[in-house]
């Protein structure tokens, strides 16, 4: 499966072992590499017995690979209504589907209308063109050849087939239908998101109750650490190794990372173009390197990071206060930049190598490489 999203790597840092009052718990942790989202997943738990861990495992690999099958925008699976599903039956059938993809649905719909468009699940015409040139741009990389562009003409011409007024969702029936055949979706921006928040979930109901759930970058901390302290989160530099800062502190939070650094191809004139796409233009947005979201749902994180990214810093600040407004939150947002912005509310923007406060509730931070 090939939803993939830009992200930056984020580490966090566990103590080995620890003590919960009479109990001891020990760190262990295990990568799986098949449980689709083009990417790997990892459970990070503290445990009392491996018993207990595999049994968190096992149940976070099976759904996410039963997720990663609702979501595939690619391919077909025996039994399943997925995303495919509703995208190829476009213009012809209602399609009843999991509840799961019609909440997903609803949540890009909510940010969409809160970011003004910024982000945009419908948006799967002008997103396809660009997959076909980064396919193509990455493997011309790979040969020392520089990819091609698509013209605005091409652009344009698919550009006014998006909007949630195409999809009709009839929740009693729990069908999908979107009315134009030139209309799909595409979920990249929110999926793997939405799984691992869902993963977390389930995880939390069957007892866990200290560690973290990662799905390619998108870290999803459950509790805290068993002697009551937070994680501390790492941000690597997108253009070099090794932390740029850190976020202290966190307890029940997912930090996502949208960025520029690793989906994407060179064109000529050594331009890089990345995979995510602002609406306006029809071209890969390009104000930062990478912008983090920490905010407890990592559903919520994985549509931010995104939109965030779109924006421009100024438009950014304002989005803060809408979605602190509209869901009842203190969103921590970290931009990291080429090039220092002129007009911010930032006195001093931080630079590599400086820790990020988190003790005001809202961290505006501009980093400057």
């Amino acid at each position: 499966m090939k939803i993939t999203k830009i992200l930056l790597s984020i580490l966090l840092l566990f103590s080995l072992v620890a003590c919960d009052k009479e109990e001891e718990y020990t760190l262990m942790n295990k990568v799986n590499l098949q449980c689709g989202f083009d990417t790997m997943c990892q459970l990070n738990a503290y445990v009392t017995s491996e018993e207990e861990f595999d049994k968190y495992y096992e149940e976070m690999s099976d759904l996410f690979t039963y997720y990663n099958s609702l979501f595939d925008i690619y391919n077909d699976y025996e039994g399943v209504n997925n995303i495919k599903t509703i995208n190829d039956n476009a213009g012809i059938a209602p399609v009843e589907v999991d509840p799961v993809i019609i909440e997903l649905i609803e949540l890009a719909q909510e940010i969409n209308e809160l970011s003004d468009g910024a982000f945009d699940i419908t948006n799967g015409a002008v997103l396809k063109v660009w997959h076909n040139y980064r396919d193509e741009g990455q493997i011309l990389n790979s040969n020392g050849e520089y990819g091609d562009v698509p013209t605005l003409e091409e652009l344009e011409a698919v550009a006014d087939y998006h909007g949630f007024d195409y999809i009709e969702i009839d929740k009693e029936a729990s069908t999908v239908y979107i009315n134009d055949p030139n209309v799909s979706l595409d979920v990249g921006g929110v999926a793997k998101g939405f799984a691992t928040e869902k993963v977390a979930q389930k995880l939390i109901e069957m007892g866990m109750q200290y560690g973290s759930v990662n799905a390619g970058g998108n870290q999803r901390i459950i509790g805290t650490k068993p002697d009551q302290t937070g994680f501390n989160v790492g941000i690597t530099d997108p253009r070099g190794s090794g932390n740029i800062a850190v976020i202290p502190d966190q307890v029940d939070v997912s930090v996502v990372t949208s960025g520029d650094y690793q989906n994407y191809y060179i064109a000529e004139g050594d331009v890089r173009y990345s995979h995510i796409i602002d609406p306006d233009t029809l071209y890969p947005a390009d104000h930062y390197t990478s912008v983090t979201i920490a905010v407890k749902d990592s559903g919520l994180a994985d549509c931010l990071s995104t939109a965030f990214y779109v924006l421009d810093y100024e438009e950014g600040l304002k989005l803060i206060d809408t979605i602190n407004e509209a869901y009842d939150l203190d969103v921590i947002v970290v931009w990291i930049s080429n090039e220092p912005l002129d007009d911010t509310s930032i006195e001093s923007p931080i630079t590599a190598g400086e820790y990020i406060t988190a003790s005001a509730n809202i961290a505006e931070a501009l980093i400057t490489e």
